[in-house]
């Protein structure tokens, strides 16, 4: 089960004061992004989409982020297509081009459905799979598809195990395709191989907060999947 306690002020503190490094907002406007984050998985997300930005701009120093919101500034806390007059996201600019979109809980079309899941109503059930973070190529609306789709994230505030691995082998089978081993291509999307074995292109990201996950990775390389304990 996920960690269902409380997030703390130090926790809070850490988010608040990373989202003003990365995004150039007031004090006012981080807090307000953390409103969701009342408990330690939810916050722990969070700190994933910040690790995200880092790891990108640490691979790509060129790459700038920019907040965009809707009605509320408060990041989504459940999942669903993407919304732009609703829910906040982050912009990813280089040189001044938009090559991507970061969202929180969003619900992607799986490569198993009818492309027309995308914009159908919900539930849809087994046509489209959450998850915790998405990298989208811009301009993205309702359900990615996952020729939309350039990254997904999973956070996971708790020890690892064999029921998470499978959860992530089954989210990175209907992401896409298995392509050639000896893929490659110039990915600003993918920090941790040069190599990706998927078509269409994608990566997916598990960071856990525990050491458990690294007793897991053997599979990662084979599905272009990254498995990283990440500490909260």
């Amino acid at each position: 089960m996920a960690t269902r306690k409380p997030t703390t002020s130090g926790m809070k503190k850490k988010l608040r004061d990373a989202f003003r490094a990365h995004l150039g907002v007031d004090r006012l406007t981080a807090g307000q992004l953390l409103a969701s984050a009342t408990l330690q998985d939810k916050a722990y997300e969070l700190s994933a989409l910040i690790g995200v930005m880092e790891k990108l701009k640490a691979m790509r120093p060129t790459l700038t982020f920019t907040l965009v919101h809707g009605t509320s500034l408060v990041f989504r806390a459940k999942g669903g297509p993407i919304d732009r007059t609703s829910w906040p996201y982050i912009r990813i600019d280089d040189h001044g081009r938009a090559v991507g979109e970061l969202w929180v809980d969003i619900e992607c079309v799986a490569i198993s459905a009818d492309p027309a899941a995308k914009l159908q109503p919900g539930p849809l059930y087994g046509k489209c799979h959450e998850l915790d973070i998405v990298l989208v190529v811009p301009n993205t609306d309702g359900r990615p598809l996952p020729s939309e789709t350039l990254l997904g994230v999973e956070a996971k505030h708790r020890p690892f195990n064999k029921a998470l691995l499978k959860e992530l082998l089954g989210v990175r089978r209907e992401m896409t395709m298995r392509g050639p081993l000896n893929a490659r291509a110039p990915w600003w999307f993918v920090w941790w191989t040069a190599m990706l074995p998927a078509c269409p292109p994608s990566g997916l990201v598990a960071f856990c907060s525990s050491d458990t996950i690294d007793k897991y990775t053997d599979p990662a390389d084979y599905w272009g999947i990254h498995m990283e304990h990440l500490p909260f």
